[in-house]
């Protein structure tokens, strides 16, 4: 499987707008817009990376828009829900979803799950990372590699065992003789956090293609400098590289995961599932069958939205790392193949689950 390694740039981000997709010239998006709300999903709490950015793009969106539409977030927990009822929205443009992953994976291995993400429309993405795990101050070890045959158990926190950190960490626990034990726990940011603070758990790997690596820096201020948190595994390839943050480097220590894996087909596995969780991070979709002429209008103004100078660099402070946009059409190429990709070994993975629940 090949890795997209994410487009990340400095300084100010200039986009052109290129018209790759079908108009309809008759349809008056002016008139359409005037006088509508548009909601936006969140499938975490308030507070968390997504929904902070979420609220960003909600203040500022309508200037950019034609008709200039209110824009307002809503919180439907958990993100599987949101994903549910973003599929079975009319698709009318008054319903976005602000996504912490591409959502591939939980429309396979969660039981819940009632949506086809390879039929959503999608608009963009503006930020894009590598993976991180992430280790509290209570935590003996170092990095990852100190605990390969280690006897302190790692905690981290999970909805269930069909989440797909969850599976991913079972798998490299089975592998790599590393103790770890999964809680019932909390989704998002926020409330992972939360419990770390409590010391619930000692672990932590977010969703959201590690993008909580720049917003740390911004909602748990110091945390990294004081080494309050650290990172312990980079979850992606080695050729996938992860900038500075507002506050710290990357400590040259931190290893990846993969180099840890002797078995070249456990790591040809492994790979293969970290791209579907970590290729793309924050993605705002709309639902299946939006028409095209509703699509350009979004994605010309998501684009204009990231072109301003003032949005961009409140934008670039909030998640703390250069604005990395690719566009929709290319995303919804991606995830056609992500998802072939996931049907190829649905069955290993599936088995990965049965690790995770062991481990509960």
């Amino acid at each position: 499987m090949k890795t997209i390694v994410p487009l990340i740039m400095t300084g100010m981000l200039c986009l052109t707008i290129e018209p790759s997709y079908a108009q309809n010239t008759a349809f008056d998006a002016k008139s359409y817009f005037s006088g509508k709300t548009v909601t936006i999903q969140v499938g975490f709490s308030p507070g968390g990376g997504t929904d902070l950015q979420a609220r960003h793009f909600a203040a500022y969106w309508s200037k950019f828009m034609l008709g200039s539409p209110r824009f307002r977030v809503t919180n439907v927990r958990p993100n599987v829900a949101s994903a549910n009822r973003l599929y079975k929205s009319p698709p009318d443009g008054l319903t976005l979803e602000l996504t912490g992953s591409p959502n591939v994976v939980n429309q396979f291995t969660r039981s819940q799950a009632k949506f086809r993400v390879e039929e959503n429309r999608i608009i963009g993405t503006h930020i894009g990372a590598l993976g991180v795990l992430f280790g509290y101050k209570t935590l003996p070890y170092k990095t990852l590699r100190d605990a390969v045959g280690g006897k302190e158990v790692i905690v981290s926190g999970w909805r269930d065992p069909s989440q797909a950190g969850a599976m991913r960490l079972a798998a490299l626990s089975e592998w790599l003789n590393i103790p770890m034990k999964f809680i019932p726990g909390a989704s998002g940011t926020a409330d992972s956090l939360l419990e770390l603070e409590r010391g619930d758990t000692n672990a932590w790997i977010p969703g959201g293609a590690g993008t909580q690596w720049f917003t740390l820096p911004t909602i748990r201020p110091g945390w990294l400098k004081d080494g309050t948190i650290r990172p312990i595994a980079l979850m992606g390839e080695r050729e996938d590289k992860i900038p500075a943050n507002k506050e710290v480097a990357m400590p040259a220590d931190v290893p990846y995961a993969a180099d840890l894996i002797k078995d070249p087909e456990h790591r040809r596995q492994y790979l293969a599932f970290s791209n579907l969780i970590d290729r793309y991070s924050k993605i705002f979709m709309s639902p299946p069958k939006t028409p095209d002429h509703i699509i350009a209008v979004y994605r010309q103004s998501y684009q204009a939205l990231l072109n301003d100078k003032e949005f961009s660099g409140k934008l670039e402070v909030l998640q703390g790392s250069p604005v990395a946009y690719i566009p929709g059409d290319k995303i919804e190429k991606d995830l056609d193949q992500m998802v072939k990709d996931y049907k190829e070994l649905g069955n290993v993975f599936k088995s990965w689950q049965g690790l995770a629940k062991k481990r509960f």
